[in-house]
């Protein structure tokens, strides 16, 4: 008869989040991952898929939680919910300002050695999550007159998207969560005046 589970699965996925998101994938070896979870290496195999089962799951979590709260007022939202956005990406209290970056920049970073064709899935999927809410604020804005009808607004989505991953660069790099506000200003000026000239 199998033994009962001495821990639970969210609690572990929970703590690992901040580890990765502190240290990245390949700086963590089983045994500190050991350590931290509070599992051994064979629960983190058998309940996981080892190592990279174990880092999606904490990717997972964490994209999940800024899709369904970060970028949940973009979802039917305005130019002005895209500022609100990229203002918190910079401000104390945020849950997506850290002076750790972004768990996903930072797998997108790292992966580029890895090679993980999961790891690059999951990336892939948070910022087309994040361009399609960005696309949707602007074509709004061109529908209500606020933006000029001429704005290619797809492509100004994936700009915004490449800004974003630039703010979350430069927190880490700088390690403080205003890091990246002068790129933040410079996006939000854009965005206002896209506005004031419609």
């Amino acid at each position: 008869m199998a033994r009962p589970k001495s821990y639970k699965k969210e609690e572990v996925v929970e703590r690992v989040v901040r580890a990765f998101w502190q240290h990245g994938y390949q700086a963590l070896g089983l045994r500190e991952l050991e350590r931290l979870s509070g599992l051994n290496q064979f629960a983190i195999r058998t309940e996981f898929g080892g190592k990279e089962g174990l880092y999606l799951e904490a990717l997972d979590v964490y994209s999940e939680q800024a899709i369904e709260h970060a970028m949940h007022p973009m979802r039917d939202g305005t130019v002005q919910d895209i500022i609100d956005f990229l203002e918190a990406l910079v401000s104390d209290g945020s849950m997506t300002s850290s002076k750790h970056g972004c768990l996903v920049v930072n797998t997108g970073i790292e992966n580029a050695r890895v090679g993980s064709l999961r790891l690059e899935k999951a990336v892939r999927r948070y910022w087309q999550a994040l361009e399609t809410c960005f696309q949707t604020c602007l074509e709004k804005g061109v529908a209500e007159k606020r933006i000029d009808p001429a704005t290619d607004c797809a492509s100004f989505a994936k700009g915004l998207v490449s800004g974003v991953m630039g703010v979350h660069v430069q927190n880490r790099l700088d390690g403080c969560n205003r890091g990246g506000r002068f790129l933040v200003g410079v996006l939000c000026d854009q965005l206002r005046a896209m506005e004031r000239e419609a």
